[in-house]
């Protein structure tokens, strides 16, 4: 244990006192000016207080690596004005203040494991910051959102999926007279979207919260109680919509493929099949927020809290290297890679995202190809005018749900697969990107594709019902004024 003020006055320039169980330097170094190399790393210091350093104005080297570091006040290095180099690896730094480095006019390099240092030097010039590890794809030197066009699509798309799907359950609750498997899937499709749309708000409020500086306090957004909710949100919508889709693509399918069988879904197996599905996605859905976050390789949370599988894992192994001139005394830090390895990223998510969603696309694709060529083959022997013109509506709307699903989870498997096989490395940008415009696609265009057209076009039936009646009662009086007229003229011979 040293004592404060224990050194003052002392004419040091080199003093190491790693491993020394240092818990605070409250004063330790004052009157120290002539110090240059200070080493305290791998001690327990938890906290760099403003004064700590306020008489080594003459420093030109700061090793502070290996401790549990938790936060340094801003103005710690205003008096270091000659420090050159600064070690700051394996700390615990939780949020930085933007000018935790204000003060370092001197500086020429940084060492450190924190990217979020970096970010702060990026606009410096003739000053290298020299990361000990590979920058980590979540992490990035500017907000949540890195474009207007994100923050604005953001609350469009994310209130559209929630009051869109909202009403779609307020209008399937007040038409439908009897309870249908159909209308059943589509209220629970719907809720299922609903979710997503309180996640996409949730995130994009996040945005708005933290601003320009979000980098600074990202580390502890993604370990937030909010960001952990937020995953389970968009992991149980997303899933749980793709079984939904999958399960009222198998309905249809045995319904126009098999229409004289017996295996039919009724209300109640649909609905212990909904019950049944719900619990098993939260199961799904809570267990990679119950997994330790230092599990290497199982599951992460980006950005924007959804562990999309778009990046591998890249590590290595090196070391800092320190030499020295002794004829000249000129020294430099040098970081040499002794060993790198890379595989695939996020088991979980790779197993979920690609593996699942994949195979639920494929039989999707299949069952409503194979439905097109039924309806195409049963209207054929039947050379009528409104069963051709079903045939196209519903080949529209095949087209239309196919194409929604290819959109929303084909570029998150192409994009993973090239990925986690290392022959693409994806911006941390693309992360934003994929929430807003890829994933939401579904929850936003479901409620126009299932519910607003029906609506519309129930709306219309009537209408139509009464022009035909009006058409069919002119024709029938035209009929009866030219019978009328007929019987005259035959009446007017005989005379």
């Amino acid at each position: 244990m040293i004592e404060n003020r224990s050194l003052y006055g002392l004419d040091i320039h080199r003093l190491r006192l790693q491993k020394n169980n240092l818990v605070t330097l409250n004063g330790i170094f004052d009157g120290l000016p002539e110090l240059q190399r200070l080493n305290l790393s791998s001690n327990d210091i938890k906290h760099i207080a403003k004064g700590d350093f306020q008489d080594q104005i003459n420093l030109l080297i700061l090793e502070l690596s290996n401790n549990p570091i938790t936060r340094i006040d801003p103005g710690v290095f205003v008096n270091t004005i000659s420090l050159e180099y600064i070690l700051l690896l394996d700390l615990q730094l939780q949020s930085i203040r933007g000018n935790v480095l204000a003060g370092l006019t001197s500086l020429k390099a940084i060492s450190t494991s924190d990217n979020r240092l970096c970010c702060l030097l990026d606009q410096r010039e003739n000053v290298t910051c020299a990361r000990t590890s590979p920058t980590s794809p979540l992490e990035t030197c500017d907000r949540l959102y890195p474009s207007v066009v994100l923050r604005i699509a953001g609350w469009v798309i994310g209130l559209t999926s929630l009051i869109g799907n909202l009403t779609v359950l307020v209008l399937r609750l007040r038409q439908e007279q009897q309870l249908t498997v159909q209308t059943l899937l589509i209220m629970n499709l719907a809720v299922a979207d609903c979710l997503m749309g309180i996640y996409m708000i949730i995130i994009t409020s996040a945005d708005i919260y933290f601003g320009s500086i979000y980098f600074l306090s990202a580390p502890i957004w993604r370990e937030s109680h909010l960001c952990k909710f937020s995953s389970f949100l968009a992991f149980l919508s997303s899933e749980c919509s793709v079984f939904t889709l999958a399960l009222m693509t198998v309905d249809r399918f045995v319904c126009i493929i098999f229409p004289f069988g017996g295996y039919r879904l009724t209300v109640k197996s649909a609905r212990v099949i909904m019950m049944l599905l719900w619990l098993v996605m939260c199961i799904l859905s809570v267990i990679p927020n119950l997994v330790p976050s230092n599990l290497p390789g199982f599951y992460g949370l980006s950005d924007v809290c959804v562990g999309l599988p778009l990046h591998a894992e890249s590590e290595e192994i090196g070391k800092l290297e320190f030499k020295e001139n002794i004829f000249n005394r000129e020294f430099h830090f040098e970081y040499v890679v002794v060993e790198s390895t890379f595989r695939p990223s996020w088991l979980y998510a790779i197993a979920t995202f690609i593996g699942v969603n994949m195979i639920l696309f494929i039989i999707i694709l299949i069952c409503y190809i194979m439905m097109f060529i039924e309806v195409k083959r049963s209207t054929q022997s039947v050379a009528n005018t409104a069963l051709r013109n079903r045939e196209i509506k519903v080949a529209r709307k095949m087209a239309f749900i196919v194409g929604t699903d290819f959109a929303c989870w084909m570029p998150i498997i192409v994009m993973g697969i090239l990925t986690q096989s290392g022959l693409v490395d994806l911006p941390t940008s693309l992360y934003a990107w994929s929430v807003i415009f890829i994933i939401p696609i579904n929850s936003s265009i479901n409620p126009i594709l299932y519910t607003f057209v029906n609506y519309i076009e129930n709306k219309k039936k009537p209408e139509q019902a009464r022009r035909k009646t009006k058409v069919d009662g002119m024709t029938a009086k035209r009929a009866s004024v030219n019978v009328i007229s007929l019987t005259e003229l035959n009446n007017g011979g005989h005379l």
